[in-house]
């Protein structure tokens, strides 16, 4: 029975020594496409949408964003579409600027969480 013991032992040490490097691998893979998505961003030409949007204010990227949008948008969509063309937005940030374009009466809530150009 002591061999067996040892063997678990031996066997869960490996493990741990398994999992730890499982986990840096997996840190290290997420770093590497995280700096490979930031160098293709600089080396990909500005999208048609880019360049439109180069020099404006958030409020009137997510307006634009909204007008070329054949479907309403959620406030996640809004911002992914705003980063994707070069303005960085998150969502609780275009929830800011949603709420001035309601006022102003440029942008439309369809339904809870979804918009649309007015």
């Amino acid at each position: 029975m002591d061999e067996l013991q040892k063997d678990l032992a031996r066997v869960e040490d490996e493990l741990k020594s398994a999992e730890l490097e499982y986990a840096r691998l997996g840190a290290k893979i997420n770093g590497l496409k995280a700096e490979r998505d930031a160098l293709a961003q600089q080396v990909a030409p500005p999208s048609a949408l880019a360049k439109r949007i180069a020099g404006m204010t958030k409020a009137e990227a997510i307006h634009l964003v909204l007008r070329m949008s054949p479907e309403p948008m959620s406030l996640g969509q809004i911002a992914e579409a705003v980063t994707a063309a070069g303005s960085k937005l998150k969502p609780d940030g275009a929830s800011v600027y949603l709420d001035g374009l309601l006022k102003q009466g440029r942008v439309v809530r369809v339904k809870r969480g979804l918009y649309r150009d007015a």
